[in-house]
């Protein structure tokens, strides 16, 4: 029967990485048999860091979204150089077609968002785009910006689109990204609350769309922004970003980088917080009053004594 993935265990995490005994600064390897069995979950966690966790088997990250998921995502903190690449406003008749092909070829998974009426338009190309492994995501019906939209409207654009994605493909879509990246925290709340969408935004852009559009200027954007843990953002729409995919891909392969779907993504940044200390609380900003240097009371003087006559 096949194993569901496991988060490495601490005590596998406390033998395999090199980290410091909180206790007295010494290799937990060389401590004593006793006192390594006394070092805590805490203490492990304390002296990790990101880059001491192991890389899991990224084709058994779930494709569901974690119970720790987070309501918005610009990019990832997870170990190694993995990065999610997306691609928005398909699917595209022509287009869409061609870049499966680039996927296929290098073993890649990619997340669509898709608007509704080109997936309704063009199913068979949704339909490819699941039956190869790529995720489908909701970008709403025809690309309206939501911060210009009262709730209802919002509701009815993303709804649509679900439902377009669904009866072309029969996925249901479990991610939205909202057009121009525009949406407000309470517009966030509310399309968690109703779909159960998380928000998904990015952190590289080469700005595909901008006109004068170029192949090289796709890939020279997107390999200078590239992090471990990035949401890169491209349109499939566009002849030239397409044309711009072999180099790129090719490139990011070459430097390490490995590819997954956002929501892969996502449960690998939800188990990578399982891992590390919480990030220290920040402190409170100080008053004026206690920050501005208190006058100095003078001290009564002793009374002198009169002299005697």
């Amino acid at each position: 029967m096949m194993q569901s993935p496991v988060v490495p265990s601490f005590a596998a995490l406390l033998l395999g990485a090199v980290m410091t005994c909180a206790q007295d600064n010494k290799p937990a390897e060389s401590l004593p048999p006793k006192d390594k069995e006394a070092v805590s979950e805490e203490t492990v966690k304390r002296a990790l860091t990101v880059d001491d966790l192991p890389v899991p088997d990224l084709a058994a990250l779930p494709r569901t979204l974690p119970p720790e998921a987070k309501l918005s995502y610009s990019q990832t903190h997870v170990p190694g150089k993995v990065i999610a690449y997306t691609f928005d406003d398909g699917p595209h008749p022509q287009n869409t077609p061609r870049l499966l092909d680039m996927l296929k070829e290098r073993g890649i998974k990619a997340t669509f968002f898709l608007i509704g009426k080109s997936a309704a338009t063009w199913p068979d190309v949704v339909k490819r785009i699941v039956a190869e492994g790529h995720e489908v995501a909701n970008h709403t019906w025809d690309h309206a910006q939501l911060t210009h939209m009262k709730e209802s409207s919002v509701l009815q654009e993303l709804q649509s689109t679900h439902d377009a994605i669904v009866k072309a493909c029969g996925v249901a879509p479990i991610l939205y990204r909202p057009p121009y990246g525009a949406v407000t925290m309470s517009q966030k709340k509310m399309i968690h609350e109703h779909l159960g969408y998380p928000t998904i935004l990015w952190d590289v852009d080469p700005e595909d769309w901008k006109a004068p559009r170029s192949a090289e200027k796709v890939h020279d954007e997107v390999i200078a922004q590239t992090r471990a843990g990035s949401i890169i953002l491209c349109h499939d729409i566009h002849p030239t970003t397409v044309d711009a995919m072999p180099r790129t891909l090719d490139e990011l392969k070459a430097r390490g980088f490995q590819f997954v779907t956002v929501t892969q993504l996502i449960n690998l940044d939800a188990q990578t917080a399982k891992l590390l200390p919480p990030p220290a609380p920040k402190e409170p900003k100080k008053t004026e009053t206690e920050t501005s240097p208190k006058p100095e009371e003078k001290k009564a003087e002793p009374a002198k004594e009169e002299a005697k006559p």
